[in-house]
């Protein structure tokens, strides 16, 4: 089986390629789809308690509580991505495994924040407009500006040279998501042909 990873900035439509993905017959994962599940977990959140005392309200972790936590404090972020992410992909690496399909594809948002681009045979970079990806996340999570920045400054400079020039590998494949979702559908198409 051939495992791809599709990942790129907030708000860069990662969610979408996904969507047209699935809309083609391959079995796509999420690792944001695990989290919502791991987050209702007893163990998950014990241990979210045992670091973010603050975000346990009635037994359960308020997500923009802790949010605000984690894009505010570096040690803080870094420790819950410490907790979630080898949770989430070894969930995510069992559900692949288990499918049949000679494809799979997984959304995986911090895949290069992770360092978990090498355990995936090929990569899609979702690429947009950083105004677009913007305004995509203010009208989808009803947040500030100053918000969206905030999560944008944690993540991997996708626009940037150095990170462009670090990822010329045969395996990296960038996806520009700038037009309309006729253009993305016939640009994933393309791509899909080529992988």
């Amino acid at each position: 089986m051939k495992k791809i990873a599709i990942t790129g900035g907030i708000g860069s439509g990662k969610s979408l390629v996904r969507k047209i993905i699935m809309e083609r017959g391959f079995p796509v994962f999420s690792c944001d789809d695990i989290y919502a599940e791991l987050i209702n977990s007893e163990l998950y959140i014990q241990e979210i308690f045992r670091w973010f005392p603050s975000v346990i309200v009635d037994g359960k972790i308020d997500k923009k509580r802790l949010s605000e936590i984690v894009f505010q404090n570096d040690d803080a972020r870094k420790r819950l991505n410490g907790i979630a992410h080898p949770l989430i992909m070894a969930q995510l690496f069992k559900q692949m495994d288990a499918c049949t399909h000679a494809y799979a594809f997984a959304e995986v948002p911090l895949l290069f924040e992770g360092g978990f681009e090498d355990l995936f045979d090929e990569v899609i970079v979702v690429m947009r407009n950083k105004q677009n990806r913007i305004n995509a996340v203010q009208a989808r999570d009803n947040v500030s500006e100053e918000e969206v920045f905030s999560r944008i400054d944690v993540q991997i400079d996708y626009d940037s040279a150095t990170f462009k020039s670090k990822l010329q590998k045969g395996n990296v494949h960038f996806l520009l998501n700038d037009k309309d979702r006729n253009q993305l559908e016939k640009s994933v198409n393309e791509l899909l042909t080529r992988i």
